[in-house]
């Protein structure tokens, strides 16, 4: 590693001088790597821009007969052109992007020669191990090539719940659970990756709300145990807290956990994490769209958590659904009747088979999760909007959870 400074050449000689001293250096030394760090002083100290595009052209010329690769560092100055952008082969642009209070680095390629880059703006950080970027998942190439099975079915060994479906979920197809908070979304979820780990698959967890401790007491709680599983690893737990995290980073862990476990199902509790995390929200519809692709492609079967407002809200939503994204919807709400609020699941869609189109109501207690028969009552019931009819009948009042 050498360091020369060559400001006392540019002060005397100007241009021509530093171009001496850079071509006297390369000969006696022989890089293979050359930076050329704050250009703004070579600027400062060229009389015109043609002089300064002079300077670039030989200076282009004469690493090119070296061979050695040159960076030149310059500061950013606004968005029109200069010599050092349109006489090199390469023009990359580092920048922040401003959300708030937040700040994110981004890094874009205009242009490479001869190379088919990735275009667009990209996120990257610096660590303590270097500089790590991380390309738009939607910009990057997917392979698309891995088929579903149409014909194996993965169930929630929840006999009701798996009969509303037809048989289970088509392997590797994306579905989301709808819902409020509290209504039975990651428990759900979390049966779908008990009945898994207890035919030997490697399943995967993959949260960003609830710590490891509290998910695996509330599953606990309800008779799903999958402490046995996660110590021989059949079960693996990602958790993210909620902080600053970069979307496209969540992105690569996800994959990461995926691939490195080699796991079969796939339970992402709390998209809306990953929407939150998104500095551009405008994006968020090609990213999950990207992201769901590339879990396909790894023929992982996932199960999406996505939030519902509690109460129903007649404004109509102007953010994405990840629902519009996946094969199959789950809808969960609350239900108010006879003064007490009840659970209910329906089916909305199912792409690739017939489903049980009908209303039920989900118990959850102490014994795990139970689903009781259709019922004739009030319409409207998961929209939110009731409308007057007769009063839901409830069969089991000892157990209002």
């Amino acid at each position: 590693m050498l360091f020369v400074s060559g400001y006392h050449e540019l002060m005397r000689d100007g241009l021509a001088g530093f171009l001496s001293l850079i071509a006297a250096t390369i000969k006696a030394s022989r890089p293979r790597f050359m930076v050329i760090d704050g250009f703004r002083s070579a600027r400062e100290f060229s009389s015109t821009e043609l002089e300064l595009s002079q300077f670039i052209h030989e200076l282009s010329a004469f690493v090119s007969a070296a061979r050695c690769t040159t960076l030149i560092l310059a500061p950013l100055s606004g968005n029109e052109p200069h010599p050092e952008h349109t006489l090199v082969d390469g023009l990359i642009e580092l920048n922040r992007f401003n959300n708030g209070m937040r700040r994110a680095r981004e890094i874009e390629v205009h242009k490479l020669r001869a190379r088919d880059h990735l275009l667009g703006k990209h996120f990257f950080k610096i660590t303590g191990d270097g500089l790590v970027t991380f390309p738009r998942i939607e910009a990057s190439p997917a392979n698309s090539t891995s088929m579903p099975d149409f014909q194996s079915r993965l169930g929630f060994s929840f006999p009701d719940f798996d009969q509303m479906l037809g048989g289970g979920v088509v392997r590797g197809s994306t579905t989301t659970l709808v819902g409020p908070s509290g209504v039975g979304k990651t428990l759900l979820g979390l049966k779908f990756l008990q009945a898994g780990v207890d035919l030997g698959e490697k399943c995967v967890y993959f949260g960003l709300y609830e710590s490891p401790e509290r998910l695996m007491a509330k599953a606990q709680s309800v008779g799903i145990d999958l402490s046995e599983a996660l110590k021989d690893g059949r079960f693996t737990l990602d958790w993210h807290p909620a902080v600053e995290l970069a979307i496209d980073e969540l992105a690569v862990e996800l994959l990461n956990v995926v691939r490195r476990t080699k796991a079969s199902r796939l339970v992402v509790d709390g998209i809306d994490g990953f929407r939150q995390s998104a500095n551009r929200t405008e994006r968020f519809g090609l990213f999950l769209n990207a992201l769901t692709h590339r879990l396909r492609d790894e023929g992982v079967t996932t199960l999406l958590t996505e939030e519902l407002p509690l109460y129903a809200d007649s404004t109509p939503l102007v953010t994405l659904r990840a629902s519009a994204m996946t094969e199959n919807i789950v809808l969960l709400r609350y239900v108010e009747a006879n003064s007490a609020l009840y659970r209910m699941v329906s089916v909305v869609k199912q792409r690739e088979g017939a489903h049980d189109c009908s209303i039920r109501r989900l118990t959850i207690d102490s014994r795990g999760l139970h689903i009781s028969d259709g019922f004739i009552g009030p319409t409207g019931l998961l929209s939110g909007h009731p409308s007057l009819a007769p009063a839901l009948s409830v069969s089991d009042p000892g157990s209002r959870q």
